[in-house]
Parts: C-alpha cells; structure tokens; sequence
C-alpha cells in the first residue's frame, strides 16, 4: 500500500499536536507543516508527491487551498471551521443566522476533494447542503486526556470566590470578545468573588501552560458567533472545568448532561450574567459539573474512543 499524507499547519499550533497523535495511529502516515509540503515541492515537484502518495489529506480548508495552489491533489480534508466556505463567517451566529456560500471557494476549492470530516454536526449539515454530491462525515473530536487533568486544588476559604476564564484570538470579531465578553466583565468586575483571567493576543499563554491555566479556573467562558470546535471547551472539560457558552461548534455536544444548561442560542450579555451568578450563589452545583466534565470526557473523547473516526473519514481505514 502506498503511504499516505497529511497535511497540517505549525509544530507549534494545534493542528500540530493532532497530526502527531493521528500518526501514532496509522504507522503508513507521513505527517508534514505547511513551510515542509511548500519544501518538497520546490525539491521534488507536485508530480511526484501525487504519485507516491496514495492518499492526501489536509486538516484545514485553508491548507486544502494551498496544495491544490501547489498543483497537489487533495483527496480528503478535515473542516475545522466556517471560514473559507461562506461569506458570513464573521458574523454567522449557529444557532439562528443563514449561511451565505462562497460560491468560488467551493468549485475552485472544495469541488475536486471526495470526502470531507467536519468538527461538529452543525458544520457537517452546513457543509453536506452545499456539496450534496460530496460525503461528509462529522468527525468526532479528541483531546489529550493524558496532559489536560484536572491538578489538585488548594480550597478556597469562601466557597463564592470564582475564577472565570476566556482563551482565543480577541481580535477576531467573530469571538465577540468586545461585544459580548467585556460587557460580562464590565457588569460584574465590583465583584470582589470574581475573577475574571484571559489567554489572549496580548497576554499570552504558552501552549505547554495551558493546562495550569485551565487548572485555574471556576468556569470557562465562549463568547463566539461559530466555532468549528472550539479546543478550549474540550481542553477545560478534560481539566474539570465546566463551560459556559453559546451554542456553538461541538461545545453542547461534548458538554455533560447536566451541564448542557449552561449552553446558550444568545449572545446577550445579560443571560451569561445570570447563568454566572446562580453558579456563584450554588456552589454545590458548580463542584457536581465539575466532577461530570472530566468524566464525560474520560467516557467519550479521549484518543482512543474517536481515532477511528479521524482514520476512517481522512484515510479511509476501518479498524
């Protein structure tokens, strides 16, 4: 069998981290970033790759992009995201706006790939409507349950004290950390119980922090319109921090039971106040979604309960 390919973007970044975990899956895989595919074109040529490669996959639409920019096939590709697809992405909110299709990206782009993997079943619905003639599986996401746990905790004197957290890229509009984070902060920063921290463009957190920084944390807030995943949901999760969100990505879905209250249809700054406030006033509640966000974790999204669908919808193997 010939081997196959996949493609992602930064060591650094997260596309990164899960193209490496793939690869300890499937031992016929070459794994390489985008500045390496851009390398071994210039040395050995589109052609040759599309002939030593029996199957070429992306983790983004974006690098999908670049290979067929490169004059490299594309067989598969995971969909991690509104972006590239439709013209709205900004401003798309999931759980109630229309998507406005980019026409040119999907015949110029998405049109030659046969088979798409989409990070949530919103997105896949999306994706499936626009390209009925293409197969389009909802890939179910992973986390490394091995480096996101939950640490032990020094307890607190006042059981109302809360640390509220919010990681991502505040510049990108579609996060609302303007519109919709900062009012939270605003309303509730008199507060002396309340804490509010960030991973942000300005105050970064290493990669390798992250799960100190989660560890940290009462409640982790997502502020977004759309969401292919977002990581940080399932990164708190695994760490024992609960979520509370909009209704975006794959955030109810990998959310507990009990916890699902806790996902919004509303980018109202005054719902998340409230939702805040009773977790303060309940702490009872607050520990229980605690204890089930990291075991709805354990039981359905580790490595191992979901690379079969990675290795299925990417290369076609079936374990």
């Amino acid at each position: 069998m010939r081997k196959h390919l996949l493609v992602y973007d930064y060591d650094w970044w997260v596309l990164g981290q899960k193209a490496r975990i793939i690869k300890k899956h499937h031992p016929n895989l070459d794994i390489l970033s985008n500045n390496e595919i851009r390398l071994l074109t210039s040395t050995k040529g589109a052609g040759y790759i599309n002939s030593y490669y029996g199957m070429i996959s992306t983790l983004s639409l974006g690098l999908a992009q670049l290979l067929i920019r490169l004059n490299i096939r594309v067989d598969t590709s995971q969909i991690g995201s509104y972006n590239y697809f439709m013209k709205n992405h900004e401003t798309y909110r999931e759980w109630c706006d229309t998507v406005q299709p980019n026409k040119h990206f999907l015949n110029k782009i998405m049109r030659p790939i046969k088979q798409f993997g989409a990070n949530n079943p919103k997105l896949a619905q999306e994706v499936k409507k626009l390209t009925p003639d293409k197969n389009v599986n909802y890939i179910r996401q992973f986390v490394d349950t091995d480096r996101f746990h939950p640490t032990p905790k020094q307890k607190k004197g006042n059981k109302k004290e809360i640390v509220i957290g919010w990681a991502g890229n505040n510049t990108r509009s579609v996060k609302n950390h303007t519109t919709l984070y900062q009012p939270i902060v605003k309303n509730l920063q008199k507060d002396s119980n309340i804490t509010f921290v960030e991973a942000n463009r300005s105050s970064r957190v290493p990669l390798k922090d992250m799960p100190a920084f989660y560890n940290s944390l009462d409640l982790l807030l997502i502020t977004s319109s759309n969401e292919g995943g977002p990581n940080p949901a399932l990164e708190a999760n695994a760490c024992g921090v609960p979520v509370l969100s909009t209704n975006v990505g794959f955030v109810k879905k990998i959310t507990s039971p009990n916890g699902k209250f806790l996902i919004l249809d509303s980018d109202r700054p005054d719902d998340f106040i409230k939702k805040i406030k009773f977790l303060k006033e309940n702490h009872d509640v607050l520990q229980k979604l605690k204890r089930e966000a990291r075991e709805n974790i354990i039981s359905h999204w580790t490595v191992e309960k979901t690379i079969d669908d990675w290795l299925h919808t990417l290369f076609k193997i079936k374990q």
